[in-house]
């Protein structure tokens, strides 16, 4: 039987260990390459000695640090495309940074017993979306549906008081008047709740 090349990025050691050996129970799947860092994963790397990739988001201990993205970034420039994020972390953001770019699948630790099947789906070629992101993906899409109703002005102004800016900061950036900016808040909130234009 050929079995699919699994390469694992992972900076934790003990999590490292526990992984592998579970994912080597399975008998059509071989961990062939431990990668602990960005250079141990991209190091000799072609689509010829890995088929999947399996990347934890955050490869140190620093919460903040998601190198991760770092690690997809790169294999993705080496044509390595079936990526497999695994993390903890849950942020919209942050997921759908990860399918920009390149990973198949997104999944957090806590369902590391999906992992097998998560692999073999990606080397068929199958983008699937796990459970733990199905949802969040699904509700941005039909925010994203939603906020199709404002006009690029309104959609202008939405972005920017997303981006924390108040509406004295918006309407200074926008060259409008305070005023005129509240106004188009108002609209703007108004249409994303009635959904109506």
């Amino acid at each position: 039987m050929v079995k699919i090349k699994l390469m694992i990025v992972e900076d934790d050691p003990v999590w490292m260990k526990y992984l592998t050996e579970y994912i080597e129970k399975e008998n059509d799947i071989a961990v062939v390459k431990q990668a602990f860092t960005m250079e141990d994963a991209t190091d000799g790397i072609t689509n010829s000695t890995v088929d999947v990739v399996l990347i934890d988001l955050q490869l140190s201990e620093d919460a903040d640090n998601l190198c991760g993205l770092q690690v997809a970034s790169k294999l993705s420039d080496l044509g390595i495309d079936k990526l497999i994020m695994l993390t903890s972390c849950e942020d919209t953001e942050i997921i759908l940074e990860s399918f920009d770019l390149g990973a198949v699948n997104y999944m957090t630790k806590t369902s590391y017993r999906d992992i097998p099947q998560a692999v073999r789906e990606a080397y068929a070629g199958k983008v699937s979306l796990h459970s733990d992101v199905s949802s969040v993906l699904t509700a941005e899409l039909r925010k994203e549906r939603k906020l199709k109703i404002l006009t690029p002005t309104e959609r202008e102004v939405y972005d920017l008081k997303k981006q924390g800016l108040s509406k004295t900061q918006i309407a200074k950036k926008l060259h409008k008047s305070v005023e005129t900016v509240k106004k188009q808040v108002k609209l703007i909130q108004s249409k994303l709740t009635n959904g109506s234009e």
